[in-house]
């Protein structure tokens, strides 16, 4: 007979084995049926202007934004420089559905909206121009009250920038570009030192006083060749300054050269934007008999781009010695997104990508119908496709950017009729294509942008689903949050809800 104690270790001799088999078969059921993890939210960025949160407040518009539509990143201006050019029109807050009356804040607002720091700026003799007194949220320092509030709530904070016409900078002239024939132009050289220190000072300044977790930049001008074939006005904006001429003779490219081949092209081209007689040999064949005999045109072209690109990575740079885990990308406006096939061709995303954490591009499916009529089909009209009727070139244009004309506009409904939520699957696949993996594509929705026919949630939500079914590593709603009405708010919060169950 055992004794009580060779019965207990027995007993716990027996529990042992069988706590020894069921964790052996616990480890084998896991390998055959692991886990699934907890799936994360998809990435849901949104732009606004800083005077639209102060407005309606900071809590308020971040529970609103996301309540509708699952917004976990959100993309405030630091510097809303690009407003010069727009005449102030981007201030007016046109949604009246998100619990304050629409109002106008065009002029009454600051273009700055953060404090800078004389040290950071010893490189360059650009600085910004102080804010003047008397504005609406004069003195608030936005980055500082909105971090804690989007913290609390799984959101990020990244600080946006879109480049101006340097009308908030000082000494701004000084870096402007030289045509070929000695003028001023209105944009900044790329190849300007004190330009690109100039960002360099302002990205560190920001990093080094703001807690942030992202930057956005973008710079919404085209490169010299398309400035001149599809030009927005009569401006010579090439640049051909001591900088740019020592860039291309570095590259190999005679200044020369390129600087008559740039201003014979001008010339052909406004002869023909102004009615002058067309050649008898046709008109693209003049064209491409120019960019034959002056190779340099395109080689010009080129480094201008690559002067571009230096700005990105100077400002990539900067962000990683500080705070090497930042979100740092760039904003890629409607024409290189959609109908500028030259900034297509010269690099593709995977060859940013050592200086992009991620690269968003607009993919506005609503307004595209307006813009291609207006700001593509019409200009070229003017110029090297002259002798191409419009419905011709629009055939053209849908082929070689692989859009389905039975399921896109009419030449006839482009004026009021957007694109189909297609379009952005189409852009989506073919731009993360182009990073093969080496960046992120955050794709740019647009609801409510001005100039658009009225928004459908339906086109909104299918659109939203779209960049997510064509790798988008996340969205970015945009153009601004003053201008988006809660119902396309919510069809985006929808598709991203939708998206995350499906995954």
């Amino acid at each position: 007979m055992k004794t009580p104690l060779q019965s207990r270790r027995d007993f716990i001799g027996r529990a042992s084995a069988l706590a020894a088999a069921l964790a052996t078969s616990q480890q084998s059921m896991a390998f055959l049926h692991p886990l699934k993890p907890a799936q994360e939210d998809p990435y849901v960025g949104i732009q606004m202007s800083p005077h639209t949160m102060l407005y309606e407040g900071i809590e308020e518009t971040l529970d609103l934004i996301q309540r509708t539509a699952a917004v976990n990143a959100v993309y405030t201006y630091s510097h809303a420089f690009h407003t010069n050019d727009l005449g102030g029109k981007s201030l007016r807050i046109l949604a009246n559905d998100h619990g304050k009356p629409a109002k106008n804040f065009s002029k009454r607002v600051p273009q700055v909206w953060v404090k800078h720091h004389e040290e950071f700026f010893k490189d360059t003799r650009l600085r910004i121009r102080p804010t003047p007194a008397g504005l609406e949220f004069e003195g608030r320092d936005l980055f500082k009250e909105m971090v804690e509030p989007a913290r609390k709530r799984n959101m990020k904070v990244y600080a946006r920038i879109l480049e101006g016409s340097g009308q908030e900078i000082l000494h701004f002239d000084e870096v402007k570009t030289v045509d070929w024939d000695g003028g001023r132009g209105v944009h900044a050289c790329w190849s300007h030192p004190d330009y690109i220190h100039f960002w360099k000072a302002i990205v560190t300044d920001l990093f080094t006083h703001y807690d942030l977790d992202g930057f956005q930049w973008g710079a919404e001008r085209m490169g010299p060749l398309m400035n001149i074939i599809l030009p927005w006005n009569d401006n010579k904006d090439a640049c051909f300054c001591q900088h740019c001429q020592a860039r291309g003779r570095a590259a190999g490219i005679d200044p020369e050269r390129a600087r008559i081949g740039y201003k014979k092209l001008y010339e052909y081209v406004q002869q023909l934007k102004h009615g002058g007689p067309k050649p008898p040999e046709g008109v693209y064949t003049l064209f491409l008999r120019l960019i034959i005999r002056y190779p340099e045109i395109l080689s010009w072209e080129y480094q201008y781009r690559l002067s571009r690109e230096n700005v990105h990575k100077t400002m990539y740079d900067a962000i990683k010695a500080i705070k090497p885990t930042a979100d740092v990308g760039w904003h890629i406006d409607h024409q290189p997104s959609s109908w500028d096939i030259v900034y297509r061709a010269e690099m593709s995303y995977g060859e940013m990508a050592p200086h992009s954490d991620y690269i968003k591009l607009i993919l506005y499916h609503g307004v595209l119908g307006p813009r291609i009529r207006d700001w593509y089909l019409e200009r070229f009209k003017s110029t090297i496709l002259s002798e191409v009727s419009l419905e011709d070139s629009l055939s053209l244009y849908y082929a070689i950017f692989g859009y389905d004309p039975k399921t896109e506009p009419s030449l006839e409904e482009l004026k009021t009729k957007g694109f189909s939520p297609n379009y952005v699957l189409k852009e989506t696949q073919r731009s993360v294509a182009s990073a093969n993996g080496k960046t992120k594509i955050y794709a740019g929705i647009g609801i409510d942008v001005p100039g658009s026919p009225p928004d459908s949630p339906e086109a909104v939500y299918q659109a939203t689903l779209n960049a997510f079914k064509g790798g988008a590593a996340g969205v970015v709603i945009s153009r601004e949050y003053e201008e988006m009405k809660v119902p396309n708010l919510e069809a985006i919060g929808k598709a991203v809800r939708e998206w995350k169950n499906r995954s």
